[in-house]
């Protein structure tokens, strides 16, 4: 066998080892997101330091859980807000992830609201909280804080609505933990409670200007007693038969 012919043969075995060999892998790098544009400075707002007030229920930041005396409690739904918005958006108003953790809320319009994603399919008579955790950053006129929320039965309205039963209104510069009780809602009846739970949306201030930092949000089940009940009334007595005689006699 001539030289060439021997080199013809060898280049075609390789030719087909190539073929059976997969081919050189290009590694593939993450597109660096594009910072989102912060013309109002909040981001530096809700770096400074901030000061807490007293709740029943604490964050646990180190364990990433919401705790009760010390204890988890049982979240079927968190939201933490790391660099991301978690599907929450906003009407009336926008949304911006802070630096670490949270997310900005600004109120541009009146009424402004901020609205979970849909799809939740939390069953509201095992879970009875939405815990809200904030900050203010900014004031507002007039504050509202209610929570409303949507099912398969009927969208957001006004006859469906809890008010906050622990926390209310933060001023500039402090963190509070709002605590709703579903199961005792300020309109609505026992709804919550044999509906499943499709969204959530949280009203914070009626007027424009406000801003804040949501912490974290969680739909979870009470363990009893982070929310007191309300005192059912005494079941009237029965009459006894000297009572009605009493009523029976002429004076």
């Amino acid at each position: 066998m001539t030289g060439r012919r021997i080199l013809l043969l060898s280049a075609a075995v390789l030719a087909l080892a190539a073929c059976d060999r997969a081919a050189d892998r290009i590694p593939q790098r993450a597109v660096v997101p594009t910072p989102a544009v912060d013309p109002s400075g909040l981001r530096n707002l809700a770096s400074g330091v901030v000061a807490e007030a007293p709740s029943p229920v604490a964050w646990d930041a180190k364990a990433q859980v919401f705790t009760f005396h010390g204890k988890p409690l049982r979240a079927e739904k968190l939201w933490t807000f790391e660099g991301a918005s978690d599907g929450f958006v906003a009407a009336g108003g926008d949304v911006l992830p802070a630096t670490t953790s949270g997310l900005i809320v600004e109120e541009t319009a009146t009424d402004a609201i901020l609205r979970s994603p849909r799809g939740l399919n939390v069953d509201g008579a095992v879970r009875s909280l939405v815990i809200v955790r904030l900050t203010r950053l900014r004031p507002a006129t007039l504050w509202d804080g209610t929570l409303y929320y949507s099912t398969s039965s009927h969208a957001e309205t006004a006859e469906f609505f809890a008010k906050p039963a622990s926390g209310t209104n933060p001023a500039v510069n402090q963190t509070v933990t709002l605590i709703y009780d579903m199961h005792q809602l300020r309109a609505g009846g026992d709804d919550w409670k044999a509906s499943i739970i499709d969204q959530i949306r949280l009203d914070l201030d009626d007027t424009p200007g406000g801003a804040f930092v949501l912490r974290q949000v969680a739909i979870a089940q009470d363990p009893g007693g982070v929310v007191p009940r309300k005192a059912e009334p005494a079941p009237a007595k029965a009459a006894t038969a000297s009572d009605t005689a009493k009523k029976a006699t002429p004076k």
